[in-house]
């Protein structure tokens, strides 16, 4: 009898788990979908439905006239370019560079070691918008204003990824090392022939936080560019808002084709991002 009651309790449980999962991907979910239908209805459509379950839903007129009039109207292609470049420049450089500050303090030993650690977990709760004057002004001064490699170069060491880096170094097998340095292998050639190769998942995991960081930032962009010639599409969505109209179908159409690359990267390292928080959850 006990042994019943306890099948249908943890049945029970088991249901009411699975509705919250559900109900919590729905709220992740549902601005996702709201975005891509909107994109296909026309302004006045989009306002009707606004208020109702119809907005959800591809019900109505529905066309792609948004997505050929944003393409055409603020000239997505060379703001896309842009964005392109400076997202692989900055992720590039983003995995590397922190890969290795992160590989020296998980795994090399020198003087004032445990003062870095202690700085980079101080700076990492401190707010972009505290330090971006600063920033503006070094950039200036090295004459790197409306650029890419203005652009990528400044936002490159991120405490945060350098934290995970040390983490997932840190527990690493020191004997793996101390072979290497036996059979005469630099540390430069252990980060890049040993340890870095081993670190597919925590690189995947930096790589799409990173894209995401890059690909829809707009206070630096802002910032530091002085044309078109280097903007990039969150600064180029503005165009679409002006103070005699909100071009909302169009505002839909740019969001869902500025997410599409975000969906492309997370596909590409789907894998190695779970696997990343898989062995994290093992650690902890």
């Amino acid at each position: 009898m006990r042994t019943a009651m306890s099948k249908q309790k943890k049945v029970l449980y088991l249901i009411l788990m699975y509705v919250a999962y559900t109900l919590v991907a729905f709220l992740f979910v549902a601005p996702i979908v709201y975005m891509t239908v909107s994109s296909l209805k026309t302004d006045s459509q989009i306002v009707a439905d606004m208020s109702t379950v119809k907005a959800f839903l591809p019900v109505g007129i529905l066309t792609f006239d948004n997505f050929a009039q944003v393409i055409e109207r603020v000239n997505f292609m060379k703001f896309f370019k842009n964005s392109v470049v400076v997202a692989i420049f900055n992720v590039s450089l983003v995995v590397v560079i922190n890969a290795m500050i992160g590989y020296a303090l998980g795994l090399l030993d020198f003087q004032g070691k445990n003062l870095m650690i202690s700085l980079v977990i101080a700076l990492s709760i401190i707010p972009t918008e505290a330090v971006i004057i600063n920033r503006f002004m070094i950039a200036n001064q090295l004459r790197m204003l409306n650029s890419y490699v203005g652009l990528a170069l400044p936002t490159v060491g991120y405490p945060m990824y350098i934290f995970l880096y040390y983490n997932h170094f840190k527990g690493m097998p020191r004997e793996l090392m101390e072979a290497a340095i036996v059979d005469g292998e630099s540390y430069g050639g252990i980060f890049w022939r040993i340890m870095l190769p081993l670190s597919k998942p925590i690189c995947a995991t930096v790589t799409i936080m990173a894209f995401i960081r890059s690909w829809g930032d707009l206070l630096w962009p802002t910032l530091v560019t002085r044309d078109e010639t280097y903007r990039t599409l969150p600064l180029a969505l503005r165009a679409l808002s002006t103070d005699v109209y909100i071009f909302w179908g169009q505002i839909f159409a740019f969001a869902t084709l500025m997410t599409i690359p975000v969906f492309i990267i997370f596909l590409l390292f789907q894998k190695q991002f779970i696997q990343s928080l898989t062995m994290s959850g093992i650690k902890g």
